[in-house]
């Protein structure tokens, strides 16, 4: 049987270090969000949920046939954005045996690299699977139903590698071949260029 694979993409963040929207600013010719939603567009997986804050994205994807989350307490951190997207991709569908997390201040992960985490989670005697650039940890990441509790349990801005670097053993490293792509955005140096819960 295929195993059911849902994504929840994360664009709640206040960019408090960025100092500004960092998400609808330009980067390599458009919105910096814009990338992540044209590296998931041919994935074939469901469901797809973007966890916003921000109109403009959560138009662009319920556009895209996201359903869309808007984080109205963003200040709580990113374990609410986590929550509510975990919640609505459940209730959607039940049965579902993981979902990919992925952040929308990383312009430069490839679709290939999405498409070969979800496969190594598919294939891999694992429950988890993350990118690598062999030296950190980066998104996206895949968490297995088994794991949907201590996701839950996550609070403030504590996200899911919390639970990684907790569970190694249980743990598929994949290694990205540009370290570029695990990049995210979070001051102005680096940037050199509908449910209401």
């Amino acid at each position: 049987m295929e195993k059911k694979i849902g994504l929840i993409l994360l664009a709640a963040g206040n960019s408090i270090r960025y100092e500004g929207i960092k998400l609808l600013d330009t980067i390599e010719g458009k919105q910096m969000y814009l990338h992540i939603l044209d590296a998931v567009r041919t994935l074939s997986i469901e469901p797809k949920i973007m966890v916003t804050q921000y109109d403009e994205i959560a138009k662009k994807a319920k556009k895209d046939g996201f359903r869309v989350i808007i984080n109205v307490h963003p200040e709580m951190g990113i374990s609410r954005s986590i929550q509510l997207g975990l919640k609505e991709a459940l209730m959607l569908e039940p049965s579902l045996d993981a979902v990919m997390f992925s952040v929308c201040d990383q312009p430069h992960i490839k679709t290939q690299t999405m498409e070969a985490v979800i496969e190594a989670w598919k294939t891999e005697e694992k429950s988890i699977v993350c990118v690598t650039d062999g030296n950190q940890l980066g998104n996206p990441c895949v968490f297995a139903k088994k794991y949907f509790e201590k996701l839950n349990e996550l609070v403030g801005d504590i996200g899911g590698k919390s639970i990684v670097k907790k569970n190694m053993e249980d743990v598929f490293l994949l290694q990205v071949y540009n370290p570029e792509e695990l990049i995210d955005i979070d001051t102005r140096k680096n940037n050199k260029n509908i449910f209401y819960t």
